[in-house]
């Protein structure tokens, strides 16, 4: 049986997955698994080899893109030793280059008003300042409906996603496969409660000109990008305003937890992965308290050394 071959039963009866990442994979294997191993037999892999693609493929193109083909082929290859086609995984214990962290790109409180003030509509001024400030993913934003914003414009109830996958777009559930619910500041509650007013509770919040689901690209290249040319605004991209969001909320002194659970990440190590610069260390706060305490304890201790070492006078 080649690598082909297997490859293709395993994915065949793998667990589905959302489009976008059944895509995603699909693409990786397609591009980067297959061409290099399909017309092996499944027998014929070495642990060496795939060691050399791996690095090579993390060089070439990244250590992201080599990370993921590699889990899908150890995943292939796993399903091979448990069904007893193989004895041991090849692609197990292979080493590639840690990932480079992704440092976010947020604005200021400042620079995020100045965008909304200079949007060419209402719909792209409230839209810019809910995913400002509520750090809603771009497939959340555009699937939310009247009736998912509750409490007068101050939570969102996230219960929809959607997905452009090959030109087409695929509504689901969110990326976790939970709902959550998002608070918003009051001032912003205030513009969004205003906007949605009188439209039927089942419309989209920020729809179309043909009031469908608004595309990332279009809305990038018609609206943000002409906007931030005109104000000389940093060039940003709308998950940028995720970013923002979990920036400013930091900086009004969120902890992780509730950032994790503005953003919709999975673990608190997420948030940490993306925004550990972000959070204040205070080790600064931190070093002064150890010298005062470092100070206090090597005084007492030379006091007793020093009285340890006087001449005691002879009694009469």
């Amino acid at each position: 049986m080649t690598v082909s071959e297997w490859v293709e039963a395993w994915w065949a009866g793998r667990q589905a997955n959302k489009p976008s990442t059944s895509a995603r994979y699909r693409g990786l294997l397609d591009q980067h698994v297959l061409p290099r191993w399909g017309r092996l037999p499944i027998t014929a892999i070495s642990r060496g080899e795939v060691q050399q693609w791996a690095t090579r493929l993390a060089a070439g193109k990244s250590p992201s893109t080599a990370r993921q083909a590699l889990g899908l082929l150890r995943g292939a290859l796993d399903a091979a030793v448990n069904d007893g086609v193989l004895q041991r995984n090849p692609a197990v214990g292979v080493r590639l280059p840690r990932m480079p962290r992704s440092e976010p790109s947020p604005l200021t409180h400042g620079e995020l008003w100045k965008l909304a003030d200079a949007m060419p509509t209402d719909r792209d001024r409230v839209l810019t300042l809910v995913m400002g400030y509520g750090g809603l993913r771009w497939g959340e934003v555009t699937a939310l409906r009247v009736r998912d914003v509750q409490q007068r414009g101050a939570e969102l109830r996230l219960r929809e996603a959607v997905a452009e996958v090959g030109g087409h777009l695929h509504v689901g559930t969110l990326k976790d496969h939970e709902t959550r619910t998002v608070v918003l500041p009051a001032t912003v509650a205030t513009e969004l409660a205003s906007w949605i007013k009188a439209k039927d509770s089942n419309a989209l919040v920020f729809p179309s000109a043909t009031r469908t689901y608004l595309r990332n690209g279009s809305w990038r290249r018609n609206v943000l990008n002409p906007v931030l040319e005109a104000t000389g605004l940093p060039q940003i991209t709308p998950h940028n305003l995720r970013d923002t969001a979990a920036t400013l909320a930091i900086n009004a002194g969120a902890s992780v937890m509730a950032v994790a659970q503005l953003l919709g990440h999975e673990t608190p190590s997420t948030t940490l992965r993306h925004y550990a610069g972000t959070f204040p260390t205070d080790l600064g706060d931190i070093a002064k308290k150890l010298d005062r305490a470092a100070r206090t304890a090597k005084n007492k201790s030379r006091r007793r050394e020093g009285a340890k070492d006087a001449p005691t006078r002879d009694r009469p």
